[in-house]
């Protein structure tokens, strides 16, 4: 039995106590209908369902989970390289780009829907170096609760977010029930779709980790995830181990009195509801000779400012309303393809386009990430 496939239910339901405990104390009940929750009806924009789930269609396997996500399997098998299961996709080749295998991400990517699933207000734009605050409300108005009991990656995902020191230079002390929340958490998430083609896709392309290259294997793939996003590093060159991948991107730092990484919707939400992050504004892509389109309260890509516990976040990008498994695909694929730390891609949304560059940084060898986020140089219809 592998590092990753010991864990013990009782395990999990710690990750499931300890997330209905944290969200309860926001005024979050999981146990409520959802409709206690929502918004007054006339403020819901009207949303068509996901698709169905055909006959003859598989469902996501469940290891612990009392209401799982099911994940529909709808296309041709996966490649023979990575791991069966019972998602499957066209599988991706040694010469499919970075530009499609994100595409393919955002179209297997199970994320959420405007004004049905949650709700936000962008108020007004701004410029970065205007430090007045432009919006008196906050960024989200509404989430549905379910979302955090339903998708075992969302649930995983929130037990993460606060086991880590927001300020660089203070030791983290990494316990036995975080190292098990990590592995639940990577456990979840290679169990979508997203993942899976991350997985294919640096398999395909035959790239490289710390020399190796990187197998069909999808315990041998956890443990590459694990040490590039969860192993520790010193970020504040004081030698204290201060910082994670994970912990930068998705759940944010305090350095040399400003705000780094933070870059992910769900955090932002629950800080929100904390009172710890106040919205100031949203600013416009900077190319804006070729951004045509306008920011509205359905964009999946915002360029916000904020500030988090009194500390300046001039500019950050965030996608709004994607999945944990999306985002950890994608900045995965950035990581390991080795492309510099800039890729340029055009991102279809359905009724809008972005032009985003793919920034990755990377730390401690070129063996762990640094830093991973989009910035959008233009939005058009």
């Amino acid at each position: 039995m592998g590092f990753f496939d010991d864990l013990k239910a009782a395990a999990i339901e710690k990750v499931q106590e300890k997330v209905k405990a944290e969200l309860a104390e926001l005024g979050i009940d999981l146990d409520a209908d959802d409709s206690d929750a929502e918004p007054e009806p006339e403020e819901i924009v009207a949303a068509e369902e996901p698709p169905a789930q055909e006959d003859g269609e598989e469902e996501r396997p469940v290891s612990a989970w009392s209401t799982p996500l099911n994940v529909a399997a709808s296309s041709p098998p996966p490649a023979p390289a990575v791991a069966s299961s019972s998602i499957s996709f066209p599988p991706p080749h040694a010469d499919t780009t970075f530009n499609e295998a994100v595409q393919k991400l955002w179209d297997l990517d199970a994320r959420l829907v405007p004004n049905k699933d949650y709700k936000i207000d962008v108020q007004s734009s701004k410029h970065p170096c205007n430090k007045e605050d432009a919006a008196d409300e906050p960024l989200f108005t509404y989430v549905k609760p379910s979302v955090f009991r339903t998708r075992p990656t969302f649930t995983t995902f929130v037990a993460l977010l606060n086991n880590y020191s927001a300020y660089t230079g203070e030791e983290e002390d990494v316990t036995e029930q975080e190292l098990q929340e990590n592995r639940a958490f990577l456990n979840e998430i290679m169990e979508t779709a997203p993942m899976k083609y991350c997985h294919q896709y640096c398999a395909a392309k035959n790239l490289v980790y710390k020399g190796k290259q990187i197998s069909g294997s999808e315990s041998e793939f956890k443990r590459i995830l694990n040490s590039i996003w969860f192993e520790l590093y010193s970020r504040s060159g004081r030698r204290n181990m201060d910082s994670s991948g994970f912990e930068h991107v998705f759940v944010g730092e305090v350095k040399n009195g400003s705000v780094s990484g933070f870059h992910n919707w769900i955090n932002f939400y629950l800080e929100e509801k904390r009172g710890n992050v106040d919205f100031r504004g949203y600013i416009k892509p900077k190319c804006r000779e070729s951004s045509t389109a306008e920011t509205n309260d359905d964009d999946p890509v915002l360029t916000l400012q904020f500030k988090w516990n009194g500390v300046e976040k001039f500019v950050g990008t965030s996608f709004i309303g994607v999945t944990p498994e999306f985002e950890m695909a994608l900045y995965t694929m950035a990581f390991l393809s080795g492309d510099g730390d800039e890729n340029v891609i055009t991102l279809d949304c359905g009724c809008e386009k972005f032009d985003l560059d793919v920034k990755c940084h990377k730390y401690d060898g070129n063996t762990k990430v640094g830093s991973c986020y989009v910035e959008a140089l233009a939005h058009y219809e």
